[in-house]
């Protein structure tokens, strides 16, 4: 019964945790493994090397495996051979699939100079004036345009086989423009930078990452945020499963709570799910959004 329950719990864990920061456990737990190789007995180090590959497969497989009876659910209502093997694929995985194609065509719209789609009448709850967002965008353009050159030029001091030099730079440059595409189509698609409150409904957008519309008085309150999200949530006692973060690249400095039978569901990284009961925000103005949500509470 115990190894029962450890298993249920397991699995449990494991569905909290999100593909990103498994992704991240995945990243440490190979760099330790490769340095333990460093300073083990010779004797052991080959063993040691395969088992740092193979733990981020373990882990990436565990998570997968955790997920099953979702997977399973979506089978029940699928229909084709296309929509059947969709189901069994992580939701997260479709999804950033979406969002690199949502991505490269918005790069391609920039090219085009094409004005993004009008956002909603209302009140704008702006998030660049006085975000670090603009900034983020100048230091990605300087190490594409910059640094990225100035290494691939002294990159003959350190590799002298021509053809792994080759290499490098084919990857190198496929790096590089992905990173453009992604930074100016990301740039287009958050256009003027702005939540909306309209109709006693607030409407969050944040480019194609985050998109929904969340009706005031599905929200209990408005809390501000005054340290790091992690911080927060310890102190809070808060799961990061209970949390979503709404923000172009600053940290939140606001936490919409939502009332427990809000029903509200948001396009997060084109993944649709329901609200969970904290979505964190950035917004210039934080104070507008709470006297707002206030007036109408």
């Amino acid at each position: 019964m115990s190894v029962t329950h450890s298993f249920h719990s397991a699995a449990f864990e494991l569905r909290r945790i999100s593909w990103t920061q498994l992704a991240g456990y995945a990243y440490l737990g190979f760099f330790i493994l490769l340095l333990v190789r460093l300073a083990a007995p010779e004797a052991i180090g080959p063993a040691l090397r395969k088992l740092a590959f193979a733990l981020p497969l373990v882990l990436l497989a565990a998570k997968d495996l955790a997920h099953l009876p979702d997977a399973l659910q979506r089978l029940r209502g699928a229909t084709g051979w296309r929509g059947r093997i969709l189901a069994l694929l992580p939701p997260e995985l479709i999804g950033m699939a979406r969002l690199d194609r949502l991505m490269w065509t918005g790069f391609l719209q920039w090219l085009r100079r094409r004005k993004p789609l009008a956002r909603p009448e209302g009140t704008a709850l702006t998030y660049l004036q006085r975000g670090a967002y603009g900034t983020a965008i100048g230091c990605a353009m300087v190490a594409v345009f910059l640094e990225l050159p100035i290494d691939f030029g002294i990159l003959h001091l350190f590799v002298a086989d021509p053809d792994t030099r080759m290499l490098i730079h084919v990857v190198g440059g496929i790096g590089a423009v992905y990173t453009l595409a992604w930074v100016l189509g990301d740039r287009w698609h958050v256009a003027e930078g702005s939540h909306v409150l309209a109709d006693e409904v607030l409407h969050l957008r944040v480019g194609v990452r985050t998109q929904g519309s969340i009706p005031l008085s599905s929200i209990e309150r408005v809390d501000a945020v005054l340290e790091a999200p992690e911080r927060w949530r310890r102190r809070h006692g808060i799961h990061p499963a209970d949390t979503i973060t709404v923000t172009p690249f600053d940290k939140p400095n606001c936490v919409l709570v939502m009332k427990p039978d809000a029903g509200v569901t948001l396009l997060h990284w084109q993944v649709r799910r329901t609200a969970p009961r904290y979505v964190l925000l950035y917004v210039d103005h934080p104070e507008l959004l709470a006297s707002s949500v206030k007036q109408h509470g």
